[in-house]
């Protein structure tokens, strides 16, 4: 039970950025892939910071604790610990390309941009045809660099391959989250477009457009959305009109944890296509907040455009979040694709819960935990740590209801999100295929999702 004392002064910044260390284990290295360098294995026993790692921009108002970076490297480094038998060699699936549903695992040597490319090779891309128009949907909460938003090499990797293929107009687009950005029906509080300007999604201007939700019209900008049968909004949710302009759309997350809901994956992004209403709406009617969020990306007006989740994994956000916690660079980089939401987010959280129970990571800050969530939620959607400016005060008429956590940690069947979008989707399934791509993944790491998963992924590999 949290002292009175420090719940008084709780407010969602503090949320983010308070250290509270939570263990005093030194990180230790662990493979992603049996065949990546390990060049990064010896700086980090030397704790060093492995390449490509960056300081967030507000790093120096954070502890040193925050600021802990660490790698995901090969098992010949050394690992000890691990005594379950090594998972069975993977069948060859006999297909070309990524089948409908099935999640796509790509370990590519190189950069970030290379890893998207290699893995869109695999990916069905024929619903783009010459001249259509593609919004890819990041995620871009806060102004600090991946992994708390999306990756600009990923994203100019699908970008460029995107063109390559004939696409038109082609749209980098989000909204950030309401303690950094505001755009109310009384005025605003500050722009996305400047988040971007530090989380290095703002580069993407040379090769794309950009769009942000709130340099729209209250009313105009947004368009009332036709909800999926059974849904949890009583007031009806409000998106970006910019939807209704596109011909397709791909979500570009990231894998993070989250103080407050535990993970956020693709459809959590989803949050971003909302107006400041219906935000305020899903965190304060909470006790359905994961099956609400789930839900925007079910309405007809996202779902009938929507081609594909992908995520390149250059790090994880392992512990905190979503706007700083612990980095842990992948090397080589890790890249997860479906065209089924649930299913990418499916395997995305037992990759969370995985790296967070093998890699030895010493957690960064404040970590999720479900007793604390519904307190943290309550301070949140009373406006605690929200931005207001000109924008005023962030409420609705939205009626009450108090936030009910969920147990994602014990196996991915407790991530509510991810079983409501099966269940909009046609119903949980009873297997989901996952082809793996390149390099061949680390045992413990296939160990953990399997145990994760329990029995719901069908490893294979493409020839």
């Amino acid at each position: 039970m949290a002292d009175k004392k420090d719940l008084d002064a709780l407010t969602r910044r503090v949320f983010l950025q308070r250290g509270a260390t939570l263990a005093t284990v030194a990180p230790f290295v662990i493979n992603l892939s049996a065949c990546a360098s390990s060049s990064a294995t010896d700086r980090a026993s030397n704790g060093e910071e492995p390449d490509g790692g960056q300081p967030e921009p507000d790093a120096s108002t954070r502890p040193e604790s925050e600021q802990t970076s660490g790698s995901i490297e090969r098992a010949d480094a050394g690992r000890s610990g691990s005594t379950a038998p090594p998972p069975a060699e993977l069948p060859v699936a006999e297909v070309d390309t990524l089948p409908p549903a099935a999640v796509l695992l790509s370990l590519q040597p190189g950069d970030g941009e290379n890893a998207v490319k290699q893995a869109l090779e695999k990916l069905d891309l024929s619903w783009l045809e010459k001249g259509d128009s593609v919004l890819i949907k990041v995620a871009s909460n806060s102004g600090n660099p991946h992994p708390a938003t999306t990756s600009p090499n990923g994203v100019r990797a699908l970008v460029s391959v995107l063109k390559e293929r004939g696409a038109g107009r082609v749209i980098v687009a989000d909204q950030a989250g309401v303690e950094h950005v505001r755009r109310s029906q009384r005025g605003r509080y500050s722009t996305t477009r400047e988040r971007f300007m530090t989380n290095g999604l703002g580069a993407l201007a040379d090769v794309a457009e950009l769009h942000f939700f709130d340099d729209g019209d209250w009313e105009s900008g947004y368009v009332e959305a036709t909800l999926p049968e059974g849904h949890h909004w009583p007031r009806g949710m409000r998106l970006a009109a910019i939807i209704k302009e596109v011909d397709h759309i791909v979500y570009m997350p990231r894998i993070s944890a989250h103080t407050l809901a535990g993970l956020t994956n693709a459809q959590k992004s989803a949050i971003g296509w909302l107006r400041d209403d219906s935000r305020h709406d899903l965190h304060n009617d909470a006790g359905s907040f994961y099956e609400k969020f789930a839900e925007i990306s079910y309405t007809d007006e996202i779902k009938r455009r929507f081609r594909l989740a992908l995520t390149l994994n250059e790090s994880v956000q392992l512990f905190g979040g979503p706007d700083a916690g612990t980095v842990y660079k992948m090397n080589p980089p890790l890249v997860v694709a479906s065209t089924s939401l649930a299913n990418h987010d499916a395997m995305a959280t037992s990759i969370l819960v995985t790296l967070q129970n093998t890699s030895g990571a010493v957690p960064a800050g404040m970590t999720y935990t479900a007793l604390l969530a519904p307190t943290l939620n309550g301070f949140f959607a009373g406006g605690a740590g929200v931005g207001t400016g000109e924008a005023g005060a962030w409420v609705s008429g939205s009626p009450s209801s108090r936030f009910s956590p969920h147990d994602f940690e014990s196996s991915v069947q407790g991530e509510r999100a991810v079983l409501r979008g099966w269940e909009l989707s046609g119903g949980k399934p009873d297997s989901v295929q996952v082809i793996m791509h390149g390099e061949p993944m680390d045992d413990t790491l296939r160990a953990g999702l399997d145990a994760h998963g329990k029995g719901l992924y069908d490893f294979a590999r493409f020839a």
